[in-house]
């Protein structure tokens, strides 16, 4: 199985959409995607996701499916209050994964990144890749694609997740510049299990392809 993380294009917080540019990067989105397989489409409720699905689903001639565990929260942009005191840690070993995870002391989000570890699992128990550990067990080989679009702080912490690392430890150095696919292959494996191996990070070819300006927005 193959997912892609999209994050939304340049964003009309006041609302709740994008701007003028954001609807140019997102219709370049959907012209790169259109000879790539996607077979079906994800996003946050939020109007910026929505929006910025909305070319490559109509590309694709496919209805998204809301994922409520995929919205934004300030739970996942406090990155910045990193200080050398701060105590953010955690465990791993291959039988258990991420363990004893401690958030640094500044924020009080443990709720919301736990949900989000949850409701990952669930998500992708539902796509036939169960959790065990470090690793995923295969319940349902399949050789789908699917888009998820979502946001730039809750994405680098789903991608750290999904690397196995404490989510407080990782995101805060993962930069996803608007409209960026990030892209893990789940590759079905004769033993049973896999693991999500990153492919690409914020890849951004359809902005340089469209002769768009690179948004670190």
């Amino acid at each position: 199985m193959i997912l892609y993380i999209i994050r939304h294009a340049d964003p009309d917080y006041a609302n709740n959409t994008i701007t003028e540019f954001g609807w140019e990067e997102a219709h370049a989105l959907a012209d790169w995607l259109k000879d790539v397989q996607i077979d079906r489409i994800y996003a946050s409720p939020l109007g910026r996701a929505l929006d910025t699905a909305a070319p490559t689903c109509k590309e694709k001639g496919l209805e998204p499916t809301i994922l409520p565990w995929t919205a934004e929260s300030m739970d996942y942009m406090e990155s910045h209050r990193f200080t050398p005191e701060s105590n953010c840690s955690y465990s791993f070993d291959l039988q258990h994964g991420v363990h004893n995870f401690k958030d640094h002391y500044e924020e009080n989000r443990m709720a919301t990144v736990e949900n989000m570890i949850k409701s990952s699992d669930e998500f992708l128990a539902s796509c036939g890749y169960s959790r065990e550990g470090a690793f995923y067990r295969i319940t349902n080989h399949n050789n789908d694609s699917i888009a998820v679009f979502c946001h730039g702080g809750f994405g680098c912490a789903w991608i750290a997740h999904l690397l196995n690392t404490a989510p407080g430890v990782m995101y805060p150095g993962i930069s996803l510049n608007t409209s960026s696919v990030t892209t893990f292959e789940f590759r079905n494996s004769d033993t049973g299990f896999t693991r999500p191996v990153l492919k690409r990070l914020g890849e951004i070819d359809h902005i340089r392809r469209a002769g768009l300006r690179i948004n670190n927005r």
